[in-house]
């Protein structure tokens, strides 16, 4: 019996030794994996902090932009007041009226696009952090299977 009894604790003694060393293992792998996930989560954090500083900067230029137009158009508005009221004949100050809608109108259409346009670039800009982590993210997924 005593090699029966020396046999099963010479197998426990091995079984146990596995189970520490895959536990060690274990263990290891999930602190790395821990700390992937914290510098993972890091750069996704830093990500939307860039977008959100591109957009502080990109609302800030075409509110800049905006109020340029706005005054430009007031004082444009002071000169369309000053002829019109220069005017001598019905027929000048309706002619006169019509160029400055028309002229008022080009304007305000050509401003809305350069709004467009800016407000595209924006976007498009704000979203490359984003677009940067998602790809580092499905990269990491291909990696993983």
């Amino acid at each position: 019996m005593t090699d029966t009894v020396k046999a099963t604790t010479e197998k426990a003694t091995e079984f146990f030794a596995d189970v520490r060393e895959k536990a060690t293992e274990a263990a290891e792998k999930g602190k790395k994996f821990a700390a992937e996930a914290v510098e993972f989560n890091k750069a996704n954090v830093e990500a939307m902090i860039e977008a959100g500083k591109i957009v502080a900067k990109g609302a800030q230029e075409m509110g800049k932009t905006n109020i340029d137009y706005a005054k430009k158009n007031f004082e444009e508005a002071q000169v369309a007041v000053k002829e019109l009221t220069a005017v001598k004949s019905p027929t000048d100050f309706v002619k006169l009226q019509g160029e400055w809608a028309r002229k008022g109108f080009d304007t305000a259409v050509a401003q809305g696009s350069k709004n467009t346009e800016a407000m595209v670039k924006l976007v498009s800009d704000m979203f490359q952090p984003i677009s940067n982590r998602i790809a580092a993210t499905t990269e990491l997924f291909k990696k993983a299977a």
